[in-house]
Protein backbone atom coordinates (compact mmCIF):
# COMPACT_ATOMS: atom_id res chain seq x y z
CA UNK A 1 0.00 0.00 0.00
CA UNK A 2 1.63 3.17 -1.02
CA UNK A 3 0.74 6.28 0.94
CA UNK A 4 1.53 9.29 -1.22
CA UNK A 5 2.14 12.78 0.13
CA UNK A 6 2.33 15.38 -2.62
CA UNK A 7 3.86 18.69 -1.60
CA UNK A 8 3.54 21.64 -3.98
CA UNK A 9 3.38 25.39 -4.06
CA UNK A 10 -0.02 26.94 -3.30
CA UNK A 11 -2.20 28.14 -6.12
CA UNK A 12 -3.00 24.88 -7.90
CA UNK A 13 -6.63 24.46 -8.92
CA UNK A 14 -8.84 21.55 -7.90
CA UNK A 15 -8.72 20.34 -11.53
CA UNK A 16 -4.90 20.34 -11.46
CA UNK A 17 -4.84 18.43 -8.16
CA UNK A 18 -7.39 15.95 -9.54
CA UNK A 19 -5.19 15.36 -12.61
CA UNK A 20 -2.11 14.85 -10.42
CA UNK A 21 -4.05 12.51 -8.13
CA UNK A 22 -5.38 10.45 -11.05
CA UNK A 23 -1.93 10.21 -12.66
CA UNK A 24 -0.30 8.99 -9.45
CA UNK A 25 -3.08 6.49 -8.80
CA UNK A 26 -2.89 5.16 -12.38
CA UNK A 27 0.87 4.81 -11.92
CA UNK A 28 0.37 2.89 -8.70
CA UNK A 29 -2.13 0.50 -10.32
CA UNK A 30 0.16 0.01 -13.33
CA UNK A 31 2.96 -0.94 -10.89
CA UNK A 32 0.76 -3.73 -9.51
CA UNK A 33 -1.03 -2.16 -6.56
CA UNK A 34 -4.79 -2.81 -6.26
CA UNK A 35 -7.26 -0.37 -7.82
CA UNK A 36 -8.92 0.27 -4.45
CA UNK A 37 -5.56 0.99 -2.74
CA UNK A 38 -5.85 4.76 -3.01
CA UNK A 39 -4.27 6.85 -0.24
CA UNK A 40 -3.01 10.35 -1.00
CA UNK A 41 -2.67 13.66 0.77
CA UNK A 42 -1.80 17.02 -0.69
CA UNK A 43 0.17 19.72 1.08
CA UNK A 44 0.23 23.18 -0.46
CA UNK A 45 2.88 25.58 0.74
CA UNK A 46 3.39 29.26 0.14
CA UNK A 47 6.51 30.07 -1.87
CA UNK A 48 8.36 31.22 1.27
CA UNK A 49 7.58 27.88 2.95
CA UNK A 50 8.88 25.56 0.25
CA UNK A 51 12.59 25.76 -0.51
CA UNK A 52 13.78 23.52 -3.33
CA UNK A 53 17.16 23.72 -5.03
CA UNK A 54 16.44 24.57 -8.66
CA UNK A 55 18.99 22.23 -10.29
CA UNK A 56 20.19 19.75 -7.65
CA UNK A 57 21.79 17.31 -8.28
CA UNK A 58 22.52 17.84 -11.99
CA UNK A 59 19.42 19.03 -13.84
CA UNK A 60 20.17 20.76 -17.15
CA UNK A 61 17.20 23.13 -16.66
CA UNK A 62 15.90 24.60 -13.40
CA UNK A 63 12.72 23.26 -11.87
CA UNK A 64 9.62 25.37 -12.42
CA UNK A 65 7.15 26.74 -9.91
CA UNK A 66 5.06 23.59 -10.58
CA UNK A 67 7.53 21.24 -8.89
CA UNK A 68 5.99 18.26 -7.08
CA UNK A 69 7.74 16.69 -4.10
CA UNK A 70 6.21 13.22 -3.77
CA UNK A 71 6.81 10.98 -0.77
CA UNK A 72 5.76 7.37 -1.32
CA UNK A 73 5.62 5.29 1.84
CA UNK A 74 5.70 1.58 1.01
CA UNK A 75 5.61 -1.65 2.99
CA UNK A 76 9.04 -2.69 4.24
CA UNK A 77 10.83 -5.10 1.97
CA UNK A 78 9.42 -3.65 -1.26
CA UNK A 79 11.78 -4.80 -3.98
CA UNK A 80 13.98 -2.24 -5.71
CA UNK A 81 12.58 -3.29 -9.09
CA UNK A 82 9.03 -2.52 -7.96
CA UNK A 83 10.17 0.91 -6.75
CA UNK A 84 11.88 1.48 -10.10
CA UNK A 85 8.68 0.48 -11.92
CA UNK A 86 6.58 2.77 -9.71
CA UNK A 87 8.98 5.69 -10.18
CA UNK A 88 8.92 5.28 -13.96
CA UNK A 89 5.13 5.02 -14.00
CA UNK A 90 4.72 8.11 -11.80
CA UNK A 91 6.91 10.21 -14.08
CA UNK A 92 5.24 8.87 -17.25
CA UNK A 93 1.68 9.37 -16.00
CA UNK A 94 2.39 12.83 -14.60
CA UNK A 95 4.02 13.85 -17.88
CA UNK A 96 0.89 12.71 -19.75
CA UNK A 97 -1.11 14.89 -17.32
CA UNK A 98 1.03 17.93 -18.14
CA UNK A 99 3.82 17.86 -15.54
CA UNK A 100 7.38 18.27 -16.77
CA UNK A 101 9.47 15.26 -15.60
CA UNK A 102 12.07 17.79 -14.45
CA UNK A 103 9.50 18.93 -11.86
CA UNK A 104 8.88 15.48 -10.38
CA UNK A 105 10.80 14.55 -7.24
CA UNK A 106 10.02 11.16 -5.64
CA UNK A 107 11.24 9.88 -2.29
CA UNK A 108 10.55 6.34 -1.10
CA UNK A 109 10.24 5.40 2.54
CA UNK A 110 9.29 2.07 4.08
CA UNK A 111 7.34 1.03 7.15
CA UNK A 112 6.50 -2.28 8.76
CA UNK A 113 2.79 -3.01 8.23
CA UNK A 114 2.65 -4.33 11.81
CA UNK A 115 3.01 -0.67 12.84
CA UNK A 116 -0.09 0.54 11.01
CA UNK A 117 -3.86 0.34 10.91
CA UNK A 118 -6.10 1.15 7.96
CA UNK A 119 -9.10 1.57 10.22
CA UNK A 120 -11.49 -0.27 12.47
CA UNK A 121 -8.92 -0.55 15.24
CA UNK A 122 -7.26 -3.47 13.44
CA UNK A 123 -3.60 -3.75 12.55
CA UNK A 124 -2.84 -3.97 8.83
CA UNK A 125 -2.74 -7.43 7.36
CA UNK A 126 0.47 -8.74 5.79
CA UNK A 127 0.95 -7.88 2.12
CA UNK A 128 -1.10 -10.12 -0.15
CA UNK A 129 -3.64 -11.07 2.53
CA UNK A 130 -7.11 -9.61 2.13
CA UNK A 131 -10.03 -10.20 4.45
CA UNK A 132 -12.83 -12.42 3.14
CA UNK A 133 -16.07 -10.67 2.28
Amino acid sequence: MPLFTITMRSGRTVAEKNAISAAIHEASVSAGYPEDDHFQRFISSEEADLRISPRYPDLPEPRSEHVLMIEAVLSSGTEKERKRLLLSAIVTHLQAAGTDPNDVMVFFGEFDRANSSFGGGRFALPVGVRPKK
